[in-house]
């Protein structure tokens, strides 16, 4: 193996090990975030839920007039009746985008640690891999119905 090889063999042997350890250590960040995500949707769902008390937006109206419900529940109690489970599918807070984000970056470098150590890989392996894919893809596709599995189906 010629010095230059040494080299970029070694570069990459680094870069797999650093890409490992923030996978490790982006872990514990990441799970902390899945469970403030959650906590926050439960919240939202809670909330919808109880605002659907009122079945009806002259419900809310009178409920406010009465003095039950405060300004600010009156127009929760509106948006909710309005969006209703949209408002729980659809409505993102911070958090859980950060999560998914967290979660995104994680999957790529995992990618990235994968790619790495099959370029590592002598040439001979490397096409038999290829060969065990492409055969694996061909018995899939066999399974579907014969209509060609280009990776954006």
């Amino acid at each position: 193996m010629k010095n230059k090889q040494k080299e970029e063999r070694s570069s990459l042997e680094l870069e797999i090990k650093a890409r490992k350890e923030l996978i490790k250590r982006l872990n514990h960040p990441a799970e902390l975030l899945k469970v403030a995500a959650k906590k926050e949707s439960d919240r939202r769902s809670e909330r919808v839920n109880s605002l659907r008390e009122y079945k009806t937006y002259s419900e809310a109206q009178e409920a406010y007039g009465w003095g039950i419900i405060t300004e600010e529940e009156f127009y929760g109690i509106a948006k909710a009746l309005e969006e209703g489970d949209e408002y729980i599918e659809n409505t993102r807070t911070p958090t859980e985008i950060a999560n998914e984000m967290l979660k995104e970056f994680i999957v790529r470098l995992d990618k990235e640690v994968r790619s790495f150590e099959f370029e590592l890989l002598p040439p001979e392996e490397q096409e038999r891999i290829r060969k065990e894919h492409e055969e694996l893809r061909a018995r899939i596709e066999a399974r579907k119905g014969g209509k060609p599995c280009t990776g954006t189906n």
